[in-house]
């Protein structure tokens, strides 16, 4: 078989190979979402009887502040919560970080300048926020600038994710921003990575209503777009790496580096080549490359 027949045979075995990317990414992607769990529970005050059905934003100093199932924010001397309820508060710390926003990058990213002076990158928990490449990606950005872009907001976290980002909760005033942007239908519910009841229940709030992105007939979620993204430059790559291997009417000898054009006798026929440009290479001496 000759060098150049083996490469035709390379090229189809590479572009086989793409065919089955989508099948293989899936596979890749299909690690089980978190289960569901509902973050509204019954909070009691020291006699036992019932003050609200909340979840615990975060603590103000010797309040509590509790976001409602119907979306308002409450704040509670802690003093008057059960022993029980008390106790759940200690064992569920959370970690708090006050600071100017300086900078929205889409609609579930923004840039804190702490009280430090150092800029923390906050990536919105529980939300997906459309690619500034889709549908209400622009006005996903614009929603949640409008919002806080110079402002002094606190951020409630438990961890950073792999990039270095705080993923966090956002809250200016008594507004939650996560849930601003999901039932504004500017963002879905990160449903691969996130299992708050809550939040899924927003996102089918703003579906049956038809808010922001929930307009369009059959919106794509970002971790998709994502994915189409990856694998249309993977495939790009793929054709970046075999173009070298199609006829260009030269060959290049990577063995000597000698370079061959198509009329010489060595043309495709070395034991190790490549086709190549004009100017690669060193020109034979027999047909002057």
């Amino acid at each position: 078989m000759s060098i150049a027949t083996s490469q035709v045979y390379r090229l189809l075995i590479i572009c086989a190979l793409l065919a089955m990317l989508p099948a293989m990414q899936v596979q890749a992607q299909a690690q089980p979402d978190p289960p569901l769990v509902d973050s509204i529970r019954p909070w009691h005050d020291v006699d036992g009887k019932l003050l609200t059905k909340s979840r615990l934003a975060y603590l103000d100093g010797d309040r509590a502040a509790l976001w409602t199932e119907s979306g308002q924010m409450l704040h509670i001397p802690q003093a008057q919560f059960s022993a029980a309820d008390q106790k759940w508060i200690a064992e569920h710390p959370l970690q708090i970080l006050r600071g100017k926003v300086i900078f929205v990058a889409d609609g579930d990213t923004v840039g804190l300048l702490d009280a430090n002076k150092i800029q923390v990158r906050i990536r919105l928990d529980g939300i997906d926020a459309p690619e500034s490449g889709q549908a209400f990606g622009t006005k996903s950005r614009q929603a949640l600038n409008d919002a806080v872009y110079g402002k002094e907001v606190l951020v409630v976290y438990e961890k950073s994710d792999q990039y270095g980002r705080i993923l966090g909760n956002i809250y200016l005033a008594d507004r939650w921003l996560n849930y601003d942007q999901l039932i504004g239908g500017m963002a879905w519910h990160y449903r691969h990575f996130n299992g708050d009841a809550y939040l899924a229940q927003s996102q089918k709030r703003a579906e049956v209503e038809k808010v922001g992105l929930w307009r369009d007939v059959n919106p794509m979620p970002p971790w998709r777009y994502r994915l189409n993204e990856k694998r249309q430059n993977e495939m790009e790559e793929a054709k970046r790496t075999a173009d070298p291997m199609l006829p260009t009417g030269y060959w290049l000898n990577t063995s000597s580096g000698v370079r061959h054009n198509s009329k010489c006798e060595h043309y495709g026929k070395t034991t190790r080549g490549k086709y190549c440009d004009a100017d690669e290479g060193k020109p034979c001496g027999q047909c002057g490359g």
